[in-house]
C-alpha cells in the first residue's frame, strides 16, 4: 500500500470510528506505531483531527457538529495571508476575519 493510499483509508478510519489508538491502527495498517504518529501529524494539517496522550488517549475527530465546516490547509492559510500584505487596511482586516472562520 502506498502513503498515499494509507494516510486516505487512515482519514475515513478516524472518520468512521470517532476515534481509535495509535497502536491499534497501526496494528491494523501493519506498520510501526511511529509511521501512523508520522500520518497523523501530517493529516492533522489538512483534516478536523487531533490527539490526546494518556489514558483515555488517541486520535479523535472533533465534534461532528464541525464537520460540515470547510477548513483551510495551512498552505492555503499562509497564501492568503501573504495576500493580505497587499491589501489596504480595511480590506486586510475583513480578509483577516474571513480567514479566521475558515481555519481550524
Amino acid at each position: 500500500m502506498s502513503l498515499y493510499e494509507r494516510r486516505r483509508q487512515l482519514i475515513v478510519m478516524i472518520y468512521e470510528r470517532q476515534q481509535d489508538t495509535i497502536g491499534n491502527m497501526a496494528f491494523e495498517f501493519g506498520v510501526s506505531s511511529h509511521t501512523i504518529r508520522d500520518d497523523i501529524r501530517v493529516l492533522e494539517l489538512e483534516y478536523p483531527i487531533y490527539t490526546r496522550v494518556g489514558a483515555c488517549g488517541g486520535v479523535f475527530i472533533l465534534d461532528s457538529s464541525r464537520l460540515q465546516q470547510r477548513w483551510l490547509t495551512v498552505r492555503q492559510l499562509k497564501q492568503l495571508m501573504y495576500m493580505c500584505n497587499v491589501l489596504d487596511d480595511e480590506q486586510a482586516l475583513l480578509m483577516r476575519f474571513i480567514i479566521g472562520g475558515l481555519a481550524p
